[in-house]
């Protein structure tokens, strides 16, 4: 099981390999998380570069209506690629290889990727939030939050 700091540089790179498709960046990017991924190099990482290209291509030819909904699969798929990859490594392995991804996404980032810091969430699609109990949910707080029950109700009402 991956520490949730590996599993957060997994969710960035996810993302990034989304954002740096449709970026002038990208065919560099492209290569070296190709490279990441294969560790080994030769055919595996002509297989990764294949799918990174299917990626860049669903998202070129993805209409308006349905981008946000195409990227945040796409970004998933690749948080689960690379988290795949760190749970294949060995425990002495896994830190080094999150550090040079997480440099990766640091040095090809194009500076408009949509993130949300731990725990936070990027959904593409609708997000339900609920509380019971008289516990508080939110998907976003700006401010003071103040929680108030409701008056119990007259007896006499039941």
């Amino acid at each position: 099981m991956l520490s949730e700091a590996l599993r957060t540089i997994a969710a960035e790179a996810g993302v990034a390999v989304v954002d740096t498709a449709r970026s002038d960046l990208w065919a560099l990017f492209q290569q070296q998380v190709a490279s990441w991924l294969a560790r080994e190099g030769g055919q595996a990482e002509h297989s990764e570069l294949a799918r990174l290209a299917e990626t860049a291509a669903a998202l070129r030819t993805t209409g308006d209506a349905e981008a946000r909904t195409v990227a945040a699969r796409h970004a998933v798929v690749w948080q689960d690629r690379f988290i795949a990859l760190l749970e294949r490594l060995a425990a002495d392995e896994r830190i080094p290889a999150a550090d040079h991804l997480r440099r990766l996404v640091h040095d090809h980032s194009s500076g408009s990727t949509e993130t949300a810091a731990a725990p936070g969430v990027i959904a593409g699609q609708s997000v339900r939030i609920q509380a019971d109990h008289g516990a508080l949910a939110a998907g976003v707080v700006n401010g003071d939050v103040h929680i108030s029950f409701p008056p119990v109700p007259d007896p006499s009402r039941g």
